[in-house]
């Protein structure tokens, strides 16, 4: 199954993401603020000259690490570069790269006349394609339809944890807080 989304909640896009988690992303978005990052807004999409261009995400910069807990008690901390590859099997970030993610900040919306953190419905907290409502985004704008781009990235079987191995995301400021140049695909 291919990638769509890095962190979800319960009952949403299990079936495309890496992670799964109870807190919802408004309180998330709450703790970023907490922090000291500014949300700009996620990626989307708009008409210009007669033609369909993209609208990149905005917002300060975010390192994704993923801890897990062995046995004994060890601790491995993670890159989403370790637990995603290309149908390649190349890692999706170079050694190095500055990070790909951004607090986009989700956006209200209103639903049969209640509004709402957007994210919190939808249950995408740190996306990888661009649904355009992710509290967390990829930097780039990429689209979750085949029809539109080939899908290209799929959990790494041999890194990722088994099913039902307990994650800690961490999510933490980039020095410096703002984004750096998108990351090459």
């Amino acid at each position: 199954m291919y990638l769509e989304v890095i962190v979800c909640t319960p009952d949403t896009k299990e079936h495309e993401s890496l992670v799964m988690t109870r807190a919802l992303p408004s309180h998330i978005h709450a703790a970023l603020l907490a922090i000291g990052l500014r949300p700009g807004h996620p990626g989307s999409w708009k008409v210009q000259d007669d033609r369909l261009v993209t609208v990149p995400p905005e917002g300060d910069a975010i390192e994704i690490t993923f801890i897990t807990t062995d046995a004994s008690g060890h601790e491995t901390e993670s890159r989403p570069r370790d637990w995603i590859v290309t149908r390649a099997g190349r890692p999706i970030l170079a050694e190095g790269s500055p990070t790909p993610f951004v607090f986009a900040g989700s956006r209200m919306a209103t639903r049969q006349g209640l509004t709402r953190y957007d994210a919190d419905g939808t249950g995408t907290l740190v996306g990888l394609t661009t649904f355009g409502m992710e509290t967390v985004a990829w930097r780039e704008v990429l689209s979750p339809e085949s029809t539109v781009m080939e899908p290209d990235w799929l959990a790494n079987a041999a890194r990722v944890p088994k099913f039902g191995t307990p994650v800690t995301v961490r999510m933490r400021p980039v020095a410096g807080g703002t984004p750096s140049a998108p990351a090459a695909k």
